[in-house]
């Protein structure tokens, strides 16, 4: 039987409470939980409200160790990501899309190990709102838990097709965001299993290419290509041996000096 434990779920009241809290005090988030539980209630009693739901969410324990990177130091992203993806095992792509689940995980599980990967040194409002809250399409990117959970969901989807472990797909993603965060920002090609596959076998076999395609310039240049590409060709009917030609002719040439 899994060792479980429970945190608090947010309601959209509670939500809104924290993005009046990250505008006056963002320290208040790494203050101790305590602080900020005690800060959340006070002012939902003033909204009448109730800041949390009648059903707490249910994590994996092994999730508190992301939380000893305040002792130990902070380790590389892909050896986080799969224990979140453990911890929330049951979780579907669509419900991995819920602001207010992955608000609730970062305040209520994960503030230092958010400190410790970011450091605490810079805290502010916009610190606040991309680690901690949720802001539209930049969260798969940039909020704490949820990016952990893509990563490993992403690797854990592209292994099924690519010539390369889940473990070594991770650590691309993971170490190497440039091309991460092009490619989540295209959600048609980085929904294709299959595409992600190709692209990150095309780059991890090319000895040139793969030095330099992480860089958001490059990245962004190979992710237009394909994108163009997608709009006359149906990648979804495609193999991965056409997939993976079509990357390959796509990718960017390199700058007087890149390959130097």
């Amino acid at each position: 039987m899994k060792n479980l434990f429970d945190i608090p779920q947010l309601t959209d009241t509670g939500y809104h409470i924290l993005e009046v809290i990250a505008h006056r005090t963002p320290t208040l988030f790494f203050a101790g939980l305590r602080r900020l539980k005690e800060e959340l209630d006070r002012e939902a009693n003033l909204y009448g409200d109730d800041a949390y739901t009648d059903q707490p969410i249910k994590l994996d324990a092994s999730l508190h160790l992301l939380n000893q990177v305040r002792e130990s130091g902070p380790v590389t992203d892909a050896y986080y990501a799969p224990q979140v993806r453990l911890a929330l095992s049951s979780l579907s792509p669509a419900g991995a899309s819920d602001g207010l689940l992955w608000t609730s995980i970062n305040c209520f599980a994960l503030s230092p190990y958010i400190q410790a990967r970011w450091g605490s040194h810079n805290v502010n409002t916009r610190f606040v709102q991309r680690h901690c809250l949720w802001l539209g399409t930049e969260g798969r990117t940039w909020n704490a838990s949820a990016r952990l959970w893509w990563l490993a969901e992403l690797a854990n989807r592209a292994s099924r097709f690519s010539k390369h472990t889940e473990a070594t797909l991770l650590e691309a993603m993971a170490d190497n965001v440039g091309l991460y965060h092009q490619l989540t920002s295209r959600r048609y090609l980085a929904a294709n299993a299959k595409v992600v596959a190709a692209i990150y076998d095309v780059v991890l076999d090319d000895e040139i290419h793969n030095k330099y395609i992480f860089e958001k310039r490059y990245a962004n240049e190979l992710m237009k290509a394909l994108n163009l590409k997608a709009g006359t060709i149906s990648f979804d009917i495609l193999d991965y041996d056409e997939l993976y030609e079509i990357v390959e002719s796509s990718l960017p040439p390199l700058g007087a000096g890149a390959a130097g």
